[in-house]
């Protein structure tokens, strides 16, 4: 966990605690060669060391093959999948034609008709972005797992960062498919650092397992996190709940937190 992740979960948290809320952890790991248990566990840790509780933990998304497969199933039956033999080479070079937005499907396999149940990937038919609903290694894609999961579970509100925005009309599109309430999203700032670049694991000195070991206290990290979110006035150390009256005060920042205004985290 680094900075941005604590941040953006502190948000979440203070959403849930000012509107007398639930709150659900959900270890996303459908990619599962990336993710094991130790770091779902080393989140646990972070989030408690930091005063961050939640209410329930739902099942990992490792566990919910037959959920997902019941929901491909019915996007199915509704005409809603296609399969896609293109690979990634194929969606870079096509992106890069005259008019055709970065990250765009250009269409390629639409109407090809391969077999649903061949070694391709499938995609979902919606026109402004055709995600991938389960890949081509049956690997099952994140805006599927998600949506069933927010469905399963009575998700209502949804907390993220803003890198993910524009995901929410498509997922909309995907719980409406699906029979359920699109939940409410709000979104995070975004936390970048010197390089101008997203928060990252190439960033590792502002992880929280780093800056513990540098010696930062949780009250430390929360008083310049809450001065850079614009929740307090001074950068005096903090815990979560000095936070919350200041929360619903005001909207939440929406332009991203540079490292100059927390530079001392850097040092």
């Amino acid at each position: 966990m680094h900075l941005g992740h604590a941040s953006t979960y502190l948000l979440a948290w203070l959403q849930v605690r000012s509107h007398h809320g639930q709150l659900i952890l959900r270890m996303e790991d459908v990619d599962r060669q990336r993710c094991k248990p130790e770091f779902a566990e080393a989140w646990r840790q972070d989030m408690q060391w930091l005063g961050l509780s939640w209410d329930e933990e739902a099942p990992a998304q490792s566990t919910r093959d037959a959920a997902y497969l019941a929901a491909l199933g019915s996007l199915q039956k509704q005409g809603l999948v296609f399969g896609c033999q293109c690979t990634r080479r194929d969606m870079d070079e096509a992106v890069r034609a005259p008019h055709q937005p970065w990250g765009a499907y250009p269409g390629t396999c639409v109407a090809a008709n391969w077999p649903l149940d061949g070694s391709v990937a499938l995609r979902l038919a919606y026109p402004e972005d055709a995600f991938v609903l389960r890949r081509a290694d049956g690997a099952w894609s994140y805006p599927l797992a998600v949506v069933v999961d927010d469905r399963d579970q009575g998700v209502t509100h949804i907390l993220r960062g803003q890198d993910l925005a524009p995901s929410e009309l498509p997922q909309a599109f995907l719980h409406q498919a699906l029979g359920n309430v699109p939940p409410a999203c709000t979104h995070a700032p975004l936390w970048m650092g010197p390089d101008g670049a997203r928060l990252s694991k190439r960033h590792g000195s502002l992880s929280i397992a780093a800056l513990r070991e540098k010696g930062w206290s949780a009250a430390a990290i929360w008083g310049w996190v809450a001065y850079a979110l614009g929740y307090v006035s001074t950068t005096e150390p903090c815990v979560p709940s000095d936070m919350i009256s200041s929360f619903l005060a005001q909207p939440i920042r929406s332009q991203p937190v540079s490292h100059e205004e927390v530079l001392p985290l850097w040092a």
